[in-house]
């Protein structure tokens, strides 16, 4: 069987999902890329404390979250970065509420990576939201290098994922990322300065 061969019935499950049919079609589709979700949340959640989620409902948070929107979703990799967007999203969002409630002065603590080795670093609430501002900056510039980024560090995109999801060569996708890393380590360490 052949890659394509599997990635059909992902492909028309996607296109049933986005066109709102019925429930079970949502269902298949959760199935065939939940492993695939719970692995990048965990990653997300690799160094948290113990009162913060469990990968399983970070999945289940982000599936809640996720919209099919307008563009249509041709393979996996449109749906992953449809997830890493959503991911991204609920973790900030998450973050924001927690430093909102100041009465307990309780922060939490993400893991990503932005080293060339993939190596995670926790960020607590505030560098987090640091990151994502960062990321917000950097995207109005370069989108692409931008997009690179935030698909290899919250939608767990090896290489040869992320070139072809944003349909650029791994050459190119191997160079955005390193300037992308560049330039938020730049600009995170303005951040805390």
């Amino acid at each position: 069987m052949t890659s394509s061969d599997r990635s059909e019935p992902l492909t028309a499950w996607l296109r049933d999902w986005q066109q709102a049919q019925p429930a079970h079609m949502n269902e298949r589709l959760m199935k065939a890329v939940y492993g695939e979700l719970r692995r990048v949340a965990a990653q997300r959640l690799a160094g948290e404390s113990p009162a913060s989620w469990t990968p399983t409902e970070l999945v289940h948070e982000t599936w809640l979250r996720l919209k099919p929107g307008d563009a249509p979703l041709a393979d996996r990799n449109a749906f992953l970065r449809l997830a890493s967007v959503a991911m991204r999203n609920l973790l900030v969002d998450q973050a924001r509420e927690r430093l909102a409630q100041k009465r307990h002065g309780h922060m939490q603590t993400i893991t990503v990576s932005l080293a060339e080795d993939g190596g995670g670093r926790s960020l607590d609430d505030h560098r987090l939201l640091d990151l994502d501002r960062a990321l917000d900056a950097l995207a109005l510039e370069y989108p692409r290098a931008a997009a690179a980024v935030a698909l290899r560090v919250f939608g767990g995109l090896e290489l040869d994922e992320l070139a072809a999801a944003l349909e650029i060569s791994l050459a190119t996708a191997k160079r955005d990322l390193a300037f992308g890393r560049a330039w938020l380590t730049d600009a995170l360490k303005g951040a805390s300065a």
